[in-house]
């Protein structure tokens, strides 16, 4: 086995059109139909909590009521649903246009993080961001910025941004619409629309850190992009704790105006059309609108954040780190020439291909064929149904999978564009930890020239026939930009963890990992029961020229900080 560090995946967080991403609490909403009481009853309350809605002092009985009685209300106000006008009309400044498509994925209950810190006007994006990533240190269960201080802020790395760019009336549509509508622009709108402003908000107020940081776009597959810049700076030993994550929110004018100009988009016309041929009715199902590998015409968008905190598996151990899964390679192919930018071309062949190859390499064939799991793309385009399900069925047939089981979450959370991938990655946890997969529950059946060859598609919330360990996460971004991984489950990566630092070592790391879930189950608790908590640490230990001790050898700093100054070259790589 290669000495290389094992990119262990120790909390997960964020705001989705579910709720929250951690503790598994978004996960309850997308298998709601066949999910336990227990978590039903945490998740409605997660929800109403997370967006002020549950009165004060009531006791159980009067509690379990309200849970009851709104139940209906929680599920009506999150997932894919009719968009809310006034949520745009106060969003966006060029809001004066008639909407060519009225389904979406919002947060839930028109939740907008911003009015939870001292945000000082910023966009929902970034919003998303403080409340995603605090989200995620409270799944981790760790005093995460601790151990960043005892490792090293300069030793951290992060990855995070969107796809499309920031567009509210704090950003983009604020910075380009001020000046005809006759507003006065300011001057954070410019700074505030670029998509790297994640992640500089997570180093400058959340963590401290002082790392490598960035955000690679990859349009649809950004998320796996991050994730990729994350998984090799752990791999090649630069770091050993790594933030990747994704905010977009684009639920208004100029994102719908131009999907629909690229007739990628399920308009309400298009719509109207689809279900007068398959006899559903005139009146529109704003539900269904998204319907992956199904008889459909076009995306849906939606609004998601997610925050992944990766660890080296030696940090993991040393920390007594809740190892959730793992990701032990990203891999990243390009179309190469093709007939339009927009067009599929071949590189999530290889993409998808190399990455069977790396489930096999590692874990052997009965992994793979029995142990599996795919979450496509799965956009709800007719070009994509053909394309993604031919490339699942090929390499399932080649690699000897009889029965892959497939899902798209697209149909439940809306395609969030730059974040697609975080939400496959908190499904697919989801999926490993409950063994239960959410189902394509948009259409009643395939579609006539979708490849099912080998291929399970589910087309319902349902539990897995065997015990699954590996899920396929894919992503096709627009331009010819592909990503696939395979998320490992936490089993799966303890048997990696006890070949590579034996038993004793690991039953070592268990014994930590008690205190970890405690306190895991606590924050969960409070994820339960309480309003968002978002950590914004605005003018908190910033360092000036005064503030800096500078030799050829370290930099001191006066919040107590002590960096060494050390090349990672060696000069014998270059004789």
């Amino acid at each position: 086995m290669s000495n290389k560090p094992i990119p262990c995946i120790v909390g997960f967080g964020g705001l989705t059109p579910a709720g929250r991403a951690s503790h598994s609490l978004g996960y309850s909403r997308m298998i709601y139909e066949i999910e336990s009481e227990a978590n039903k009853n945490n998740y409605l309350k997660s929800v109403l909590s997370l967006c002020e809605m549950i009165p004060e002092n009531l006791d159980n009985e009067e509690l379990s009521k309200f849970l009851k009685d709104n139940e209906k209300q929680v599920l009506d106000n999150t997932l894919m649903r009719k968009l809310e006008h006034k949520f745009c009309r106060e969003t966006f400044w060029s809001y004066d246009y008639d909407m060519p498509a009225n389904a979406c994925a919002q947060l839930p209950f028109k939740l907008n993080p911003t009015t939870h810190y001292a945000s000082r006007q910023h966009p929902k994006a970034l919003g998303m961001s403080i409340v995603g990533i605090s989200d995620a240190l409270s799944d981790t269960g760790l005093d995460l910025r601790n151990v960043i201080d005892k490792y090293g802020r300069h030793k951290v790395g992060c990855f995070a941004g969107c796809a499309v760019m920031n567009m509210d009336r704090y950003s983009g549509d604020g910075l380009f619409a001020s000046h005809p509508l006759g507003e006065r622009a300011t001057s954070k709108q410019i700074s505030f629309t670029l998509p790297e402003m994640p992640a500089d908000f997570i180093n400058a107020y959340v963590t401290g850190s002082l790392g490598i940081t960035g955000h690679f776009i990859g349009a649809c597959a950004t998320s796996l992009y991050n994730l990729n810049a994350g998984v090799e700076l752990i791999k090649n030993g630069k770091s050993e704790l790594v933030i990747v994550g994704a905010s977009e929110a684009i639920l208004g004018p100029p994102a719908y105006i131009g999907f629909a100009a690229m007739g990628a988009m399920a308009t309400d016309e298009r719509m109207t059309t689809l279900q007068g041929l398959l006899g559903e009715g005139e009146k529109l199902n704003y539900r269904n609108y998204c319907r992956p590998f199904g008889d459909n015409m076009g995306m849906v968008c939606g609004e998601s954040s997610g925050f992944a905190i990766l660890m080296s598996d030696r940090l993991a151990i040393e920390t007594g780190a809740n190892i959730r899964g793992s990701f032990l390679n990203v891999n990243i192919n390009a179309d190469g020439n093709k007939k339009s930018i927009s067009g599929p071309g071949a590189g999530n062949y290889f993409s998808v291909g190399k990455t069977f190859k790396d489930v096999e390499t590692v874990f052997g064939e009965e992994v793979l064929k029995n142990k599996s799991a795919f979450l496509a793309h799965g956009t709800g385009t007719p070009l994509n149904r053909i394309t993604e399900s031919h490339i699942m069925s090929t390499f399932a047939k080649e690699f000897g999978v009889n029965n892959l089981p497939v899902s798209s979450v697209k149909s439940k959370l809306g395609h969030t564009m730059g974040a697609a991938g975080m939400d496959q990655i908190w499904c697919a946890m989801g999926a490993t930890e409950s063994q239960k997969m959410t189902g394509i529950c948009t259409i009643p059946k395939l579609a006539e020239d979708v490849f099912t060859e080998n291929l399970d598609f589910f087309l319902e919330d349902r539990e897995f026939d065997s015990k699954t360990d590996v899920v396929f996460l894919n992503s096709k971004g627009f331009g010819g930009n592909n990503a696939t991984s395979a998320f490992i489950s936490a089993d799966l990566t303890q048997e990696l963890l006890e070949k590579r630092h034996g038993k004793s070592d690991v039953s070592n790391w268990m014994k930590m990992k008690e205190n970890t879930e405690e306190k895991r189950s606590s924050n969960k608790q409070m994820a339960v029961n309480n309003e968002i908590v978002p950590i914004y640490d605005f003018d908190k230990d910033v360092l000036d020229i005064q503030d800096l001790k500078i030799t050829k050898n370290n930099i001191k700093t006066s919040t107590g900080f002590d960096y060494k100054i050390e090349s990672d070259l060696d000069e014998k790589d270059f004789n």
